[in-house]
C-alpha cells in the first residue's frame, strides 16, 4: 500500500469531501491534510503551519511514538496505532497514525499507507463520510478497532485450531507456530494498552474544541479497546497454557518410554550377571560335563523373567 506524500481533501459537511492540490485554496468547513512524515516536502509544509503549535509538529513528525493524547482549550493531538497491512510488513508492526484537530483543519500523518485512513478516503467520495473533525477522529478510531478486532480474532482462531490438535502436533510444528503467535500478541499488547489510556484520556479530560456528543460516542470505543485488551490477556494465557500442555505430552511420552527401558533393564539384569557368570573359562565351572546344563540354565532364566514379570505387575510397575 503507497502512501502519498501529501493529500488533501476539503469536507463539505455532508459527508462529503474533494480531493484538492495541497497548495489549493478551499472555503469548505473543514480541511484534511494527511502527510507522510518520512517525506522532506512533508516535513516541510507542517513545519511551515502557523495553525500547528511546535508540540504538535514534533508529534506529528516524530518516528517513533507510543499512543498517548493531548487535549487543551486550542486543539487536540492524540497518536494511535492501526494493524499493518501494507505488503511485506507483519501485521504486528502496528501503523503509527497523528491526528491533531484544530479549528476547522485536520492534520494527520503516518509513515506507511493505512487501511482506516484509506477507508475514510474512500466514504468521502462516496458521500458517507466524516462531516467534520469530530467524526472524522470518531471514524478513524472506530475503523483502527475493527482491523485490529479482525486481527485478533485471526489469531484466536488460530489458537483453537492448535487446541484441537494439540495431542498430535510435533514439537518442530507447534512450538514455532505457538511461540510466532505470542510474539504476535505481545507487539499489539505492547501499542493497545496505551491506545486504551489514551481514548480513555480522550473521553475524560473535556475541552471546548469537542461537543457533548463527540463524548457520548467515545465512550463506546474507550470500551472496544478495553474489550480488545482484555481479549490479547485471554489470547496470551491461552497460548501459554497450550505450550505448557504440549511439553506435559512430551515430557509423559518421554517418562513412559524411559519406564518402559528401566522395565526391560531391571529383567535382563539378572540375566545379563548369570550370562556373564555361566560365560566365564576357568578350571571348575560346574556344569561343564553334563549335557543338560545349558537347559538347566534357560530354564532357570524362563523362570527367573517370568518370576520378575509377576512381581512387577502385583507391585503395580505397568
Amino acid at each position: 500500500m503507497t502512501e502519498s506524500k501529501i493529500t488533501y481533501y476539503a469536507l463539505d459537511g455532508v459527508g462529503g469531501g474533494v480531493e484538492l492540490k495541497p497548495q489549493e485554496n478551499s472555503d469548505a468547513p473543514w480541511q484534511w491534510f494527511h502527510v507522510k512524515y518520512t517525506d522532506k516536502k512533508a516535513v516541510q509544509w507542517i513545519k511551515q503551519r502557523p495553525e500547528l503549535s511546535e508540540q504538535a509538529k514534533v508529534t506529528l513528525l516524530n518516528h517513533e511514538t507510543r499512543p498517548r493524547a493531548v487535549i487543551n482549550d486550542q486543539d487536540v493531538l492524540i497518536c494511535l496505532r492501526g494493524i499493518n497491512h501494507n505488503k511485506d510488513e507483519q501485521p504486528e508492526d502496528m501503523v503509527s497514525i497523528r491526528l491533531w484537530l484544530g479549528e476547522g483543519l485536520i492534520v494527520s500523518s503516518s509513515d506507511a499507507g493505512s487501511q482506516s485512513v484509506n477507508f475514510i478516503r474512500e466514504q468521502l467520495k462516496q458521500q458517507t463520510g466524516p462531516k467534520n473533525g469530530e467524526e472524522l477522529l470518531l471514524m478513524l478510531l472506530d475503523r483502527l478497532a475493527y482491523s485490529t478486532d479482525d486481527f485478533v480474532d485471526t489469531m484466536d482462531d488460530k489458537i483453537d485450531q492448535a487446541e484441537d490438535r494439540v495431542d498430535d502436533s510435533s514439537l518442530t510444528e507447534f512450538n514455532p507456530e505457538m511461540n510466532d503467535l505470542r510474539r504476535q500478541i505481545a507487539h499489539i499488547r505492547r501499542y493497545l494498552m496505551p491506545q486504551r489510556e489514551a481514548i480513555d484520556q480522550l473521553y475524560r479530560i473535556k475541552t471546548p474544541r469537542l461537543s457533548e456528543g463527540f463524548y457520548e460516542r467515545i465512550y463506546l470505543h474507550v470500551d472496544k479497546f478495553i474489550q480488545l485488551v482484555e481479549n490479547l490477556d485471554l489470547m496470551r494465557e491461552r497460548a501459554l497454557m497450550l505450550q505448557e500442555h504440549f511439553m506435559a505430552n512430551i515430557s509423559y511420552e518421554q517418562n513412559s518410554r524411559l519406564y518402559l527401558l528401566a522395565i526391560v533393564s531391571a529383567i535382563f539384569l539378572p540375566l545379563t550377571f548369570l550370562s556373564g557368570l555361566f560365560g566365564m573359562n576357568v578350571a571348575g565351572m560346574p556344569g561343564l560335563q553334563n549335557p543338560w546344563a545349558f537347559a538347566y540354565i534357560v530354564l532357570f532364566s524362563m523362570m527367573l523373567t517370568v518370576g520378575l514379570l509377576v512381581w512387577f505387575k502385583k507391585s503395580r510397575w505397568f
